[in-house]
């Protein structure tokens, strides 16, 4: 395969995630599923009584109006202005909006020891060219939790990745052809999107780092977070290697 079907700009995610062919591709994510999870995790006892969360990487905002119906204040942010549009055309009072880059939420003092719960659904970390970009993320869920706060973190399950690799695949969706490659390289999964837009060739290439369950727990423990549960997927079953995902429950140390 040409090399060329693998480059990239190390900020991809900015313009990709703001275009209308990426929420074609993966707009088959429902309100549902975000509230059968939020329900799971409130069955399972998981979440606690309602407070304030913050959402990151919000997306559409189906998390956050999860979480509303349940009882808490959510204040939710995403990088994507696009996301955040189709987020604020339903209107939930107990849920502020805003466009945030997830590096910069250390630095949003204001937020400092605010929250009791932090989640981050859907593969939101791991883009980043450099790992001190994965440790300022983490940071700053450790710097926006109370004391005892819940952060939950969902990841995919990279050797789940590796089992079940399609190299190669074409997805139609709203008459749009999207020419798919993937591959797993130094360290790297990397999806190659390849589909004409409007009669304009378009390529898009995502990159996500292969963090392991390991790599997290050390990651979060260097920052006072302690994983307390991991799932493999939105049903909440229990985690395994071959899982599809790693959804990861970890707790900011009290004080």
């Amino acid at each position: 395969m040409q090399d060329d079907v693998w480059k990239t700009d190390p900020e991809w995610f900015k313009p990709w995630f703001n275009t209308e062919a990426y929420h074609i591709l993966y707009g088959h994510r429902s309100d549902s599923e975000a509230r059968d999870l939020v329900e799971a995790l409130i069955q399972k006892g998981c979440l606690g009584e309602p407070g304030r969360a913050l959402d990151a990487g919000c997306g559409g905002g189906r998390h956050a109006r999860a979480l509303a119906n349940r009882g808490w204040k959510v204040d939710a942010f995403d990088l994507s202005e696009a996301s955040l549009v189709e987020a604020r055309q339903t209107t939930f009072p107990s849920v502020a909006y805003r466009c945030l880059d997830i590096r910069s939420l250390r630095d949003q003092s204001f937020w400092t020891g605010t929250f009791d719960l932090a989640t981050n659904f859907f593969t939101s970390l791991g883009y980043f060219d450099k790992t001190s970009e994965d440790e300022a993320v983490i940071e700053g869920f450790a710097n926006v939790l109370k004391p005892g706060g819940i952060l939950l973190l969902d990841f995919l399950n990279v050797p789940f990745v590796k089992a079940n690799l399609v190299e190669s695949e074409t997805i139609e969706k709203q008459n749009i052809s999207f020419q798919i490659h993937r591959r797993i390289q130094g360290g790297w999964i990397e999806k190659s999107i390849q589909f004409d837009w409007e009669g304009v060739a378009q390529h898009h290439v995502e990159r996500v780092r292969t963090l392991s369950r390991s790599d997290f727990e050390n990651l979060l423990s260097r920052h006072g977070l302690i994983i307390r549960k991991t799932w493999g997927d939105y049903t909440l079953s229990d985690w395994s290697p071959l899982a599809p995902r790693c959804i990861i429950l970890a707790e900011r140390k009290p004080e």
